[in-house]
């Protein structure tokens, strides 16, 4: 071999063999999570009526149902994920759910060892619990879904959708990335998402006088009000039309992207407003 080759043959044997180490590394990288195992927990505690329960989970889901009991009956479905079965059965078995009262305020824990770099743990709450009791409930990355509360609702995701069907209390429902969708509500509600389409639909049985907003930056937003509506109104889109089924005195100019006006006497507030979408209301 020539002298002035022996540096490029020895450039191109230190390519390939870095190539060769990431590709290993690619390969362990996609191994790390190979091993899962999960189990399901039960605990429960006595809830008297009016309580708040919380509940927070990073990964997982919470779904909530309230009845005729005087329990609150929590299963968590516990997931891990590890290099090896081994592993992934240590870490969910060492993860630990339990209800922990204070107050007024009944909380669902979450215990867990700490996990290195190619380990992970996930819990999801399915809750039934008494119809009145009020809920705060966070979780980072998936979906929340509350039916049959009479009691205040509180509901945070970052990255999931969020349902709430027959809700009497007052409902803040928040997400980043995800609808919302709510049915038969006769509470005040406050609903904000940045990325997602939100369906709200009042109930029959609602209110006429009620306190409104609905926000979203990039999605279309779908409102039947409850009968006889008293409200002040201001709906806003900037790319979208806003269409109503309600009988509207304008305030203001009109226009096809804006709206300010009453309907009935205006005693309570509806707000409505997206960046991208369009706005109907009936």
């Amino acid at each position: 071999m020539k002298k002035g080759n022996f540096p490029k043959a020895f450039v191109g044997f230190l390519l390939c063999l870095l190539i060769a180490v990431a590709g290993c590394c690619c390969i362990n990288v996609c191994d790390i999570f190979k091993a899962k195992y999960e189990r399901t927990v039960q605990v429960s505690a006595p809830m008297s009526s009016g309580s708040v329960f919380v509940a927070q989970t990073h990964n997982g889901s919470i779904t909530i149902r309230g009845g005729e009991t005087a329990d609150c009956n929590v299963t968590a479905k516990i997931t891990a994920r590890a290099g090896s079965d081994e592993k992934a059965r240590k870490l969910a078995e060492e993860t630990k759910v339990t209800l922990e009262p204070s107050g007024n305020k009944l909380t669902a824990k979450i215990q867990q060892p700490t996990c290195i770099m190619n380990q992970s743990v996930s819990v999801s709450f399915d809750v039934t619990l008494p119809n009145q009791a009020g809920l705060e409930l966070t979780t980072h990355n998936g979906t929340v879904s509350v039916t049959n509360i009479t009691g205040q609702v509180d509901a945070t995701t970052h990255n999931g959708s969020v349902t709430a069907d027959s809700i009497s209390g007052t409902m803040k429902l928040r997400t980043h990335n995800g609808q919302i969708t709510c049915k038969e509500i006769s509470g005040d509600m406050k609903l904000q998402t940045h990325n997602g389409s939100v369906e709200a639909a009042c109930s029959k049985s609602a209110s006429s006088v009620c306190d409104v907003s609905i926000v979203t930056h990039n999605g279309e937003i779908n409102f039947i009000a409850p009968p006889n509506l008293s409200a002040a109104v201001e709906v806003s889109t900037h790319n979208g039309s806003i269409d109503s089924d309600l009988p509207i005195t304008v305030i203001g100019e009109v226009s096809k992207r804006q709206l300010r006006g009453t309907v009935g006497g205006g005693q309570g507030k509806l707000r409505l407003e997206t960046h991208n979408g369009s706005i109907k209301i009936k």
